[in-house]
């Protein structure tokens, strides 16, 4: 303090009192970060909203707290004008190393990330697992501030810290309310480029730390295929194995939303187009109906699925190592369990969505035959449910809710509720939580979960309400206790409304002994305690109910319902091996992936938002041939499943139209212009082409007008030297040739 009191002695005076002087000296000085009393009052006014409240904001709340708690009015204005007189530009020699010790990169450090696991472990054992994302920042700021003054440059942390805090309070914004749409995260994490050939990324870390496993297919909407699950494991394996790797870091590239284009008149409405993924896929996409997938393969698949959702949960729960999950868009119910699975940390944004009936939602079109998909995360709900003693539990019997309410779509504020998903985040603070996660995983086992939850903690914000309350006593006296599906329905007339119709409606369009084994196995799973336990359940209603559907053609439901037990008969041999699938021995076999190969691959061009390029050609759109002997010429770009020898290809293509049209055409046409910008699939010899464009058009009607005016010299200059110049008078016109006596006679003479 006597520094800014030395230091403020030396300016010019100010028009300001010694008492209100002597206010503003004692409000700058205050140690608002350890007063308690102050600190507990900001967290809960804040605690609800989504970003740190600015500098503006903070100002005036410290303002109202020093006017009732010290009874000492302090005017902002005229405070901020003292300050910023303080705040002149010096020559102070230790900026420039303050300004370097910002930029060092501590991340590709070997020797900082080989230490930092035990500063992290210290904090936890220190009980600050709970560090609000200021506190985790300043701690993490000493940490590196020791760091560098030992190994890099000597320098003056708390002369540091009070230049950042300037720093930071002459660049606040005046607004306070500028939080609300300013300062909102780095973005959506780091994203890597569209890759249908590699499909998954892991990097290792460092020294020790996570694991970074990354999807990166939006195109294909991050669909599973035989070979992407054991590419999958081939990279979780590695956490397995490698005493390095602290953790498992699992995102995916969810596309580029296309929110931002919406028509600003037009309602706001949620847009569903990220994808986490779009589901375990089986066969070519023109075998996409269940009959015709092969029962074989469709049993291998869901080994592949279940046995690398068990590894992931045997790395968290053996081995110690947490498998944390960002879920940023849709989830496929066939490939639940990699988002919202047994174990770990599941991260969720505001374009995380999970429905357990079918939606209006377009998934990908070969998902593997699976009719209880998502058994063991209704019997999770099912139990929270059962010990929730929150003020406002969840409803008794949610689960059958969930799974015979028609297109119910989950989200952020249900996901949290119903206990599917651990922490919610705003999507724009995607990179904010990798960098974070990324900065604490090195710490060692057992605090690594510790770690994790204090760096996500600092992160969280508010989901929202949740829609399952709005009809939460309906759902507990419709579906709590039901003995049966007529029990449901028997309780449901009781409400004359649409949720009720639509419900009923559902259920009555079901397949009769489908809709009552979904029920009965809902209400066992309640029996069972492990994951595995319900997804030998799962697989086994699924292949017997398979076997049923295709032996029975005609009055199926009086000849099954009798029978309802033996669908839960054991299929001993097929289930002890649901999680053991070698998927060594299946990369070797299967080298290349090409149940994606047909309409369902990623294009190679140059493709926007993540889209998928097929819907954007006019021949793909509603044509998809099997890939064979290409055509095209080699500056063309390839899309898999695309046979560009055909004809009505070529046609349909406008890069392939403009190069393989007519030649003639071309070269009667005049050449390319020189300083015309050249555009892809465009042929600007084309006169069609070149009347579109308001460049040509416009250098083509010059150049008439010019081929006029040059005939019309030579036609002139034809005229005798001895003819004389008459102003006014054009003589390249007939007209004014056959006014003249001289020129007249002299065409008649050459004719």
């Amino acid at each position: 303090m006597a520094a800014v009191s030395e230091k403020y002695q030396q300016q010019a005076t100010l028009p300001f009192s010694s008492e209100e002087l002597g206010d503003f000296h004692r409000f700058h000085a205050h140690p608002w970060d350890t007063d308690d009393q102050f600190q507990a009052g900001l967290r809960t006014i804040t605690q609800s909203q989504a970003m740190e409240p600015s500098f503006s904001e903070l100002l005036k709340m410290k303002q109202y707290y020093f006017s009732t708690r010290m009874n000492v009015r302090i005017n902002l204005d005229d405070y901020l004008s003292w300050r910023k007189h303080l705040e002149q530009p010096s020559d102070d020699p230790n900026v420039p190393i303050f300004k370097r010790f910002d930029e060092y990169n501590f991340d590709t450090d070997r020797k900082f990330q080989q230490g930092l696991p035990s500063i992290i472990g210290q904090l936890v054992k220190d009980g600050k697992s709970t560090l609000d994302k200021a506190a985790l920042q300043k701690e993490m700021t000493k940490a590196k501030a020791f760091y560098y003054a030992r190994f890099i440059e000597l320098f003056d942390f708390p002369a540091y810290l009070a230049w950042k805090e300037m720093e930071k309070s002459q660049a606040g914004p005046a607004c306070p309310y500028a939080h609300l749409w300013q300062n909102k995260g780095k973005g959506s994490g780091n994203e890597l480029e569209e890759d249908a050939q590699k499909f998954l990324t892991a990097t290792q870390p460092l020294s020790t730390g996570a694991l970074q496993v990354h999807i990166h297919s939006p195109a294909t909407k991050n669909s599973f295929t035989g070979v992407r699950l054991a590419k999958a494991s081939q990279a979780i394996t590695e956490a397995k194995t490698k005493e390095s790797i602290t953790s498992v870091y699992w995102t995916a590239n969810s596309g580029k939303s296309t929110q931002n284009e919406r028509d600003p008149e037009s309602e706001i409405v949620t847009k569903d187009e990220k994808w986490f993924s779009g589901g375990v896929v089986v066969g070519a996409p023109s075998e996409n109906t269940d009959s015709k997938q092969d029962p074989v393969q469709i049993k291998e698949r869901l080994r592949q699925y279940y046995s690398l959702v068990d590894q992931m949960n045997t790395i968290d729960d053996e081995q110690d190592k947490p498998v944390v999950r960002i879920v940023d868009g849709i989830v496929s119910l066939s490939a639940a369990y990699l988002a919202f699975g047994a174990a770990g940390q599941r991260v969720i944004t505001e374009n995380a969505t999970l429905s357990f009936t079918p939606t209006s939602t377009a998934e990908a079109t070969n998902i593997v035959n699976n009719r209880f998909a998502g058994l063991y995360l209704l019997t999770q709900i099912q139990a929270n449910a059962k010990n929730d003693t929150s003020a406002r539990p969840l409803p008794k019997g949610v689960a059958l809710y969930l799974a015979f309410c028609p297109d119910y779509i989950l989200r952020g504020p249900d996901l949290r509720k119903l206990g599917l998903a651990d922490f919610f985040i705003s999507s724009s603070k995607k990179k904010d939580i990798d960098e974070a996660i990324v900065s604490v995983a090195g710490c060692p086992p057992p605090h690594t979960t510790q770690a994790i939850r204090m760096a996500l903690n600092a992160e969280v914000v508010y989901p929202g309400p949740a829609k399952i309350d709005v009809w939460r006593s309906e759902i507990q006296e419709c579906f709590d206790d039901a003995t049966s599906l007529k029990d449901i329905i028997s309780k449901l007339e009781k409400y004359n409304n649409n949720w009720s119709k639509s419900i009923r409606t559902y259920i009555a369009s079901l397949e009769p002994v489908y809709a009552e084994l979904l029920f009965k196995a809902i209400g066992k799973t309640a029996e069972l305690t492990s994951f595995k336990e319900c997804v030998q359940l799962e697989y086994r209603l699924a292949q017997r109910y398979r076997e049923f559907e295709a032996s029975v053609e005609e009055d199926k439901t009086t000849k099954a319902l009798a029978d309802l037990e033996d669908f839960f008969i054991p299929l001993e041999t097929e289930e002890a091996d649901l999680f053991n699938f070698d998927f060594v021995a299946y990369l070797k076999e299967h080298q290349e992936d090409k149940e994606l190969a047909d309409g369902a691959s990623i294009s190679a061009a140059g493709q926007e938002n993540g889209a998928d390029a097929t819907q954007a050609c006019p021949y793909l759109a509603g044509k998809v041939t099997a890939n064979g002997d290409s055509a095209v010429p080699s500056d063309h770009p390839k899309i898999p499943g695309v046979d560009f020898s055909d004809p009505e290809a070529v046609k349909a293509c406008p890069y392939l139209a403009s190069k393989n049209g007519d030649e003639e055409k071309k070269e009667a046409a005049a050449p390319p212009l020189a300083d015309h910008p050249s555009i892809l699939g465009v042929d600007f010899s084309d006169p069609e082409a070149m009347k579109a464009c308001p460049f040509l058009s416009a250098k083509n009607k010059r150049g008439e007008a010019e081929s006029t005016a040059a005939k019309a010299k030579e036609e002139s200059s034809a005229l005798p030297s001895d003819h004389p110049v008459i102003p006014g008078v054009d003589f390249s016109s007939p007209d004014a040739i056959k006014a003249c006596p001289f020129l007249s006679s002299q065409q008649q003479q050459q004719a």
